[in-house]
């Protein structure tokens, strides 16, 4: 009753190597001449570097700290940053391994991936508001990238996000008076000193923002749901027009602004007057919709909740993959799926690839056909990393590669 229906499996994908971890692996990050993959992991935590045209490792070292629940990995200008759940943040030359520096923890949260600007890196620690930490604070700060000394701190923020054109940190900003929703004005920081270079008025909901790319142009919802563009440059606003609560994305080319909802509605509209396009529905019921657009085309996946019987237990999510003009917002194809997506869609060529589960498949971008599929890839780390036209699937048990 819960298998696929009309979905044919296709062939499994041979990779061009596959790297088996001593120990679980968390997240990674690459070095930017594309060489070297740094990965974290557990039981003993640590970090490992393994050698993108191989397949070895190059080193493997145990980092040592207590509750280690480690953040994304952030690579720059041969250093290797890191961030611990406790807030111990890390250095690391990218070379051999050998640590540069540790702070002492710093606070404690759900560390999300470090922000290099300029000569400072920024980290957040979310703050926790479940049952077993009920309204932990958290913390945002900024620290000397070459020697970890702490230049800053301040409460957490729900946005996170580098606006490296201007080389400046986009959070909430000011006292936090309810830890339970951030409503505090959206703020552009002086990444050196934690003041506040501009501020949006409206601090909205705490939903998504979105930067243009190149960073002219900041994209988010205010308090009435309305779409607003504001310069990067001071915080003015653009434009701002009707639109609905969703999540924000930007077309890669930065052609398209669209917001989509968890009802599966999605809209399409002009980056430089608002202007809304097109809007459809694109699923019905709740949904967790992820976007992403590539050569007039925009892709959606999503995974779709159905009910649960409370006789037999039955319940849990399945998913979709589907395909939409750019122009029009006319459905090209669309895949079902009996499990559920857990990657947005990652284009490369005339691939589509969204992980199910603990698999990979690839979907032919002008039509939906499934092309190929790389099993036992990612579980907990949904998203691929593609790279000069080879793609990286990170497991908990190891990493494969295949040539796309």
């Amino acid at each position: 009753m819960l298998r696929d229906k009309d979905v044919p499996a296709p062939p499994h994908r041979t990779a061009l190597w596959s790297f088996t971890a001593p120990k679980k692996l968390n997240y990674y990050g690459m070095s930017r001449d594309g060489r070297c993959l740094f990965v974290t992991t557990d039981q003993p935590g640590g970090l490992l570097a393994v050698d993108t045209a191989t397949g070895r490792s190059r080193w493997d070292k145990q980092v040592g700290v207590e509750y280690w629940n480690p953040s994304g990995v952030t690579v720059a200008d041969g250093t290797v940053y890191l961030v611990s759940s406790t807030g111990t943040a890390m250095a690391f030359r990218a070379e051999d391994g050998r640590r540069l520096w540790a702070t002492e923890p710093l606070g404690n949260g759900a560390p999300g991936a470090p922000v290099v600007l300029g000569s400072t890196i920024c980290i957040r620690l979310h703050r926790n508001t479940d049952d077993e930490a009920p309204f932990a604070p958290g913390v945002l700060c900024g620290l000397d990238a070459g020697t970890g000394r702490v230049r800053w701190t301040a409460e957490s923020s729900s946005v996170f996000e580098s606006l490296p054109r201007q080389q400046l940190l986009l959070a909430r900003a000011g006292k936090l008076d309810d830890v339970r929703a951030d409503h505090r004005p959206l703020s552009a920081l002086d990444p050196r000193t934690g003041t506040v270079r501009w501020q949006i008025p409206e601090p909205g909901g705490q939903g998504y923002v979105a930067v243009a790319p190149g960073g002219s142009a900041l994209y988010l919802l205010d308090e009435q749901y309305r779409l607003c563009a504001h310069d990067t440059e001071t915080g003015r606003r653009q434009w701002r027009v009707p639109a609905m609560d969703g999540m924000i994305t930007v077309a890669e080319d930065g052609s398209a602004v669209y917001v989509c909802t968890s009802r599966g509605d999605l809209a399409a509209y002009d980056p430089h007057s608002g202007d809304r396009r097109w809007r459809r529905t694109v699923a019905e019921g709740y949904c967790e919709p992820l976007v992403t657009q590539h050569a007039g085309r925009v892709f959606v996946t999503s995974a779709l909740e159905f009910g649960s019987d409370s006789i037999l237990g039955l319940g849990g999510y399945r998913g979709y993959v589907l395909a939409v003009s750019a122009d029009t917002g006319e459905q090209l194809w669309r895949v079902d799926r009996m499990t559920r997506c857990s990657s947005r869609p990652n284009v490369a060529g005339d691939d589509v690839i969204v992980t199910h589960a603990g698999n990979m498949w690839s979907y032919d971008a002008r039509t939906g056909k499934p092309r190929w599929q790389l099993p036992d890839t990612s579980i907990t780390m949904a998203d691929p990393y593609i790279a000069s036209g080879v793609l990286y699937a990170l497991s908990a048990e190891g990493i494969q590669a295949i040539r796309l």
